[in-house]
């Protein structure tokens, strides 16, 4: 199936050539389309994986959280307290409050964007085909997901991107950015296809993928803060009744599930609208690089080249000699390694 749309978009030049001079704000409406074709349907896995990975962390972090609560009541008051006159067992109690807050966020955030990834890459594939008008099943895409190719993609996106996050957040924002392709790239059967491949592709779409996050996410986050305003109205929870959930003589899994599941519903709701914003613009970069749109190597003679609006396919394809990467169409320039290959098509 992946080789018929690879086949579909190489032999398609006016497709190519219209997906690849779509403007930003075309692809943001295409994959707001997207995500209302298709939001039943992906819900689904993307929700079920959300969940998991809420009773994961409710059930491996709340003795943690509970241990972090009886230290939160020893902290707050030396809060107001003149720091020249702590002794140095509050000391060590203000560090280790410190450390266990960074401790359990850190392992909050890798159990997250762990079922997060994965709940994206399970979709991934069907949003991609269905872009390109391709008729295929959710079910069978899910499948072909998940491979051994996936552990690079998990180690990068849901281990490096926290541990970065907690680095200044700049490091995870680069990871992010030039590695939220990945997601894609793993399953496409082809040899050039990679987390290399994922780096090149979105070195040139680095702000465009951060502004695509910060859309998607400026939604999320306005709705899911009504959803907990409407939930603190309708259901109010004190911080004493929420603090005897945890407390180990009347532990209660259910209601500390129960609660976060109502406090994050309108997150889970619109999780899969970042995957459908993204969708278009990754099948937008890759119709770039295929058509070799600012591909080539600058210099000082020559730093523009606009290929023609209509490129022309060529049936058995031509060979770089340079890198060897197989061409599709007459190209100035070598999409893959930058060189002039202008004596080729001539």
């Amino acid at each position: 199936m992946v080789r018929k749309i690879l086949k579909f978009m190489s032999e398609d030049p006016l497709e190519l050539a219209r997906i690849a001079n779509k403007s930003f704000i075309q692809l943001l409406t295409d994959g707001f389309r997207l995500f209302g074709k298709n939001w039943i349907k992906i819900i689904i896995p993307i929700s079920l994986f959300y969940v998991i990975s809420l009773f994961i962390r409710i059930v491996l972090l709340v003795n943690a959280n509970w241990d972090l609560i009886l230290l939160e009541a020893i902290v707050n008051p030396l809060a107001n307290v003149d720091p020249s006159t702590l002794t140095e067992s509050q000391l060590n109690v203000m560090l280790t409050y410190i450390y266990s807050t960074w401790g359990i966020d850190t392992l909050n955030f890798i159990i997250g964007n762990l079922f997060t990834t994965l709940g994206l890459c399970s979709v991934s594939m069907y949003l991609y085909k269905d872009y390109l008008g391709e008729k295929t099943s959710l079910t069978e895409s899910m499948k072909g997901a998940f491979n051994r190719k996936m552990i690079a993609v998990l180690l990068i996106l849901a281990l490096a991107i926290p541990l970065g996050n907690f680095m200044l957040v700049i490091p995870a924002i680069v990871i992010f950015g030039f590695y939220i392709f990945s997601i894609y790239t793993y399953q496409l059967d082809n040899n050039e296809m990679s987390i290399k491949e994922a780096k090149i592709l979105s070195k040139r779409a680095f702000w465009k993928i951060i502004g695509t996050f910060l859309v998607s996410g400026l939604i999320t986050l306005t709705l899911t803060t009504f959803n907990q305003m409407l939930i603190e109205i309708m259901f109010p929870v004190s911080y004493s009744t929420l603090v005897s959930f945890y407390d180990p003589a009347n532990l209660r899994f259910d209601l500390i599930f129960v609660y976060n599941l109502m406090n994050n519903i309108a997150f889970i709701l619109f999780e899969p609208l970042f995957i459908c914003l993204l969708t278009p613009l990754f099948i937008h970069m890759k119709a770039r690089k295929k058509l070799g749109y600012g591909y080539q190597r600058e210099n000082s003679y020559q730093r523009v080249y606009n290929p023609p609006s209509q490129p022309e396919y060529v049936e058995d394809g031509l060979y770089c000699p340079f890198c060897g990467q197989h061409l599709d169409f007459k190209l100035k320039f070598c999409p893959s390694c930058g060189e002039s290959i202008d004596f080729l098509t001539k």
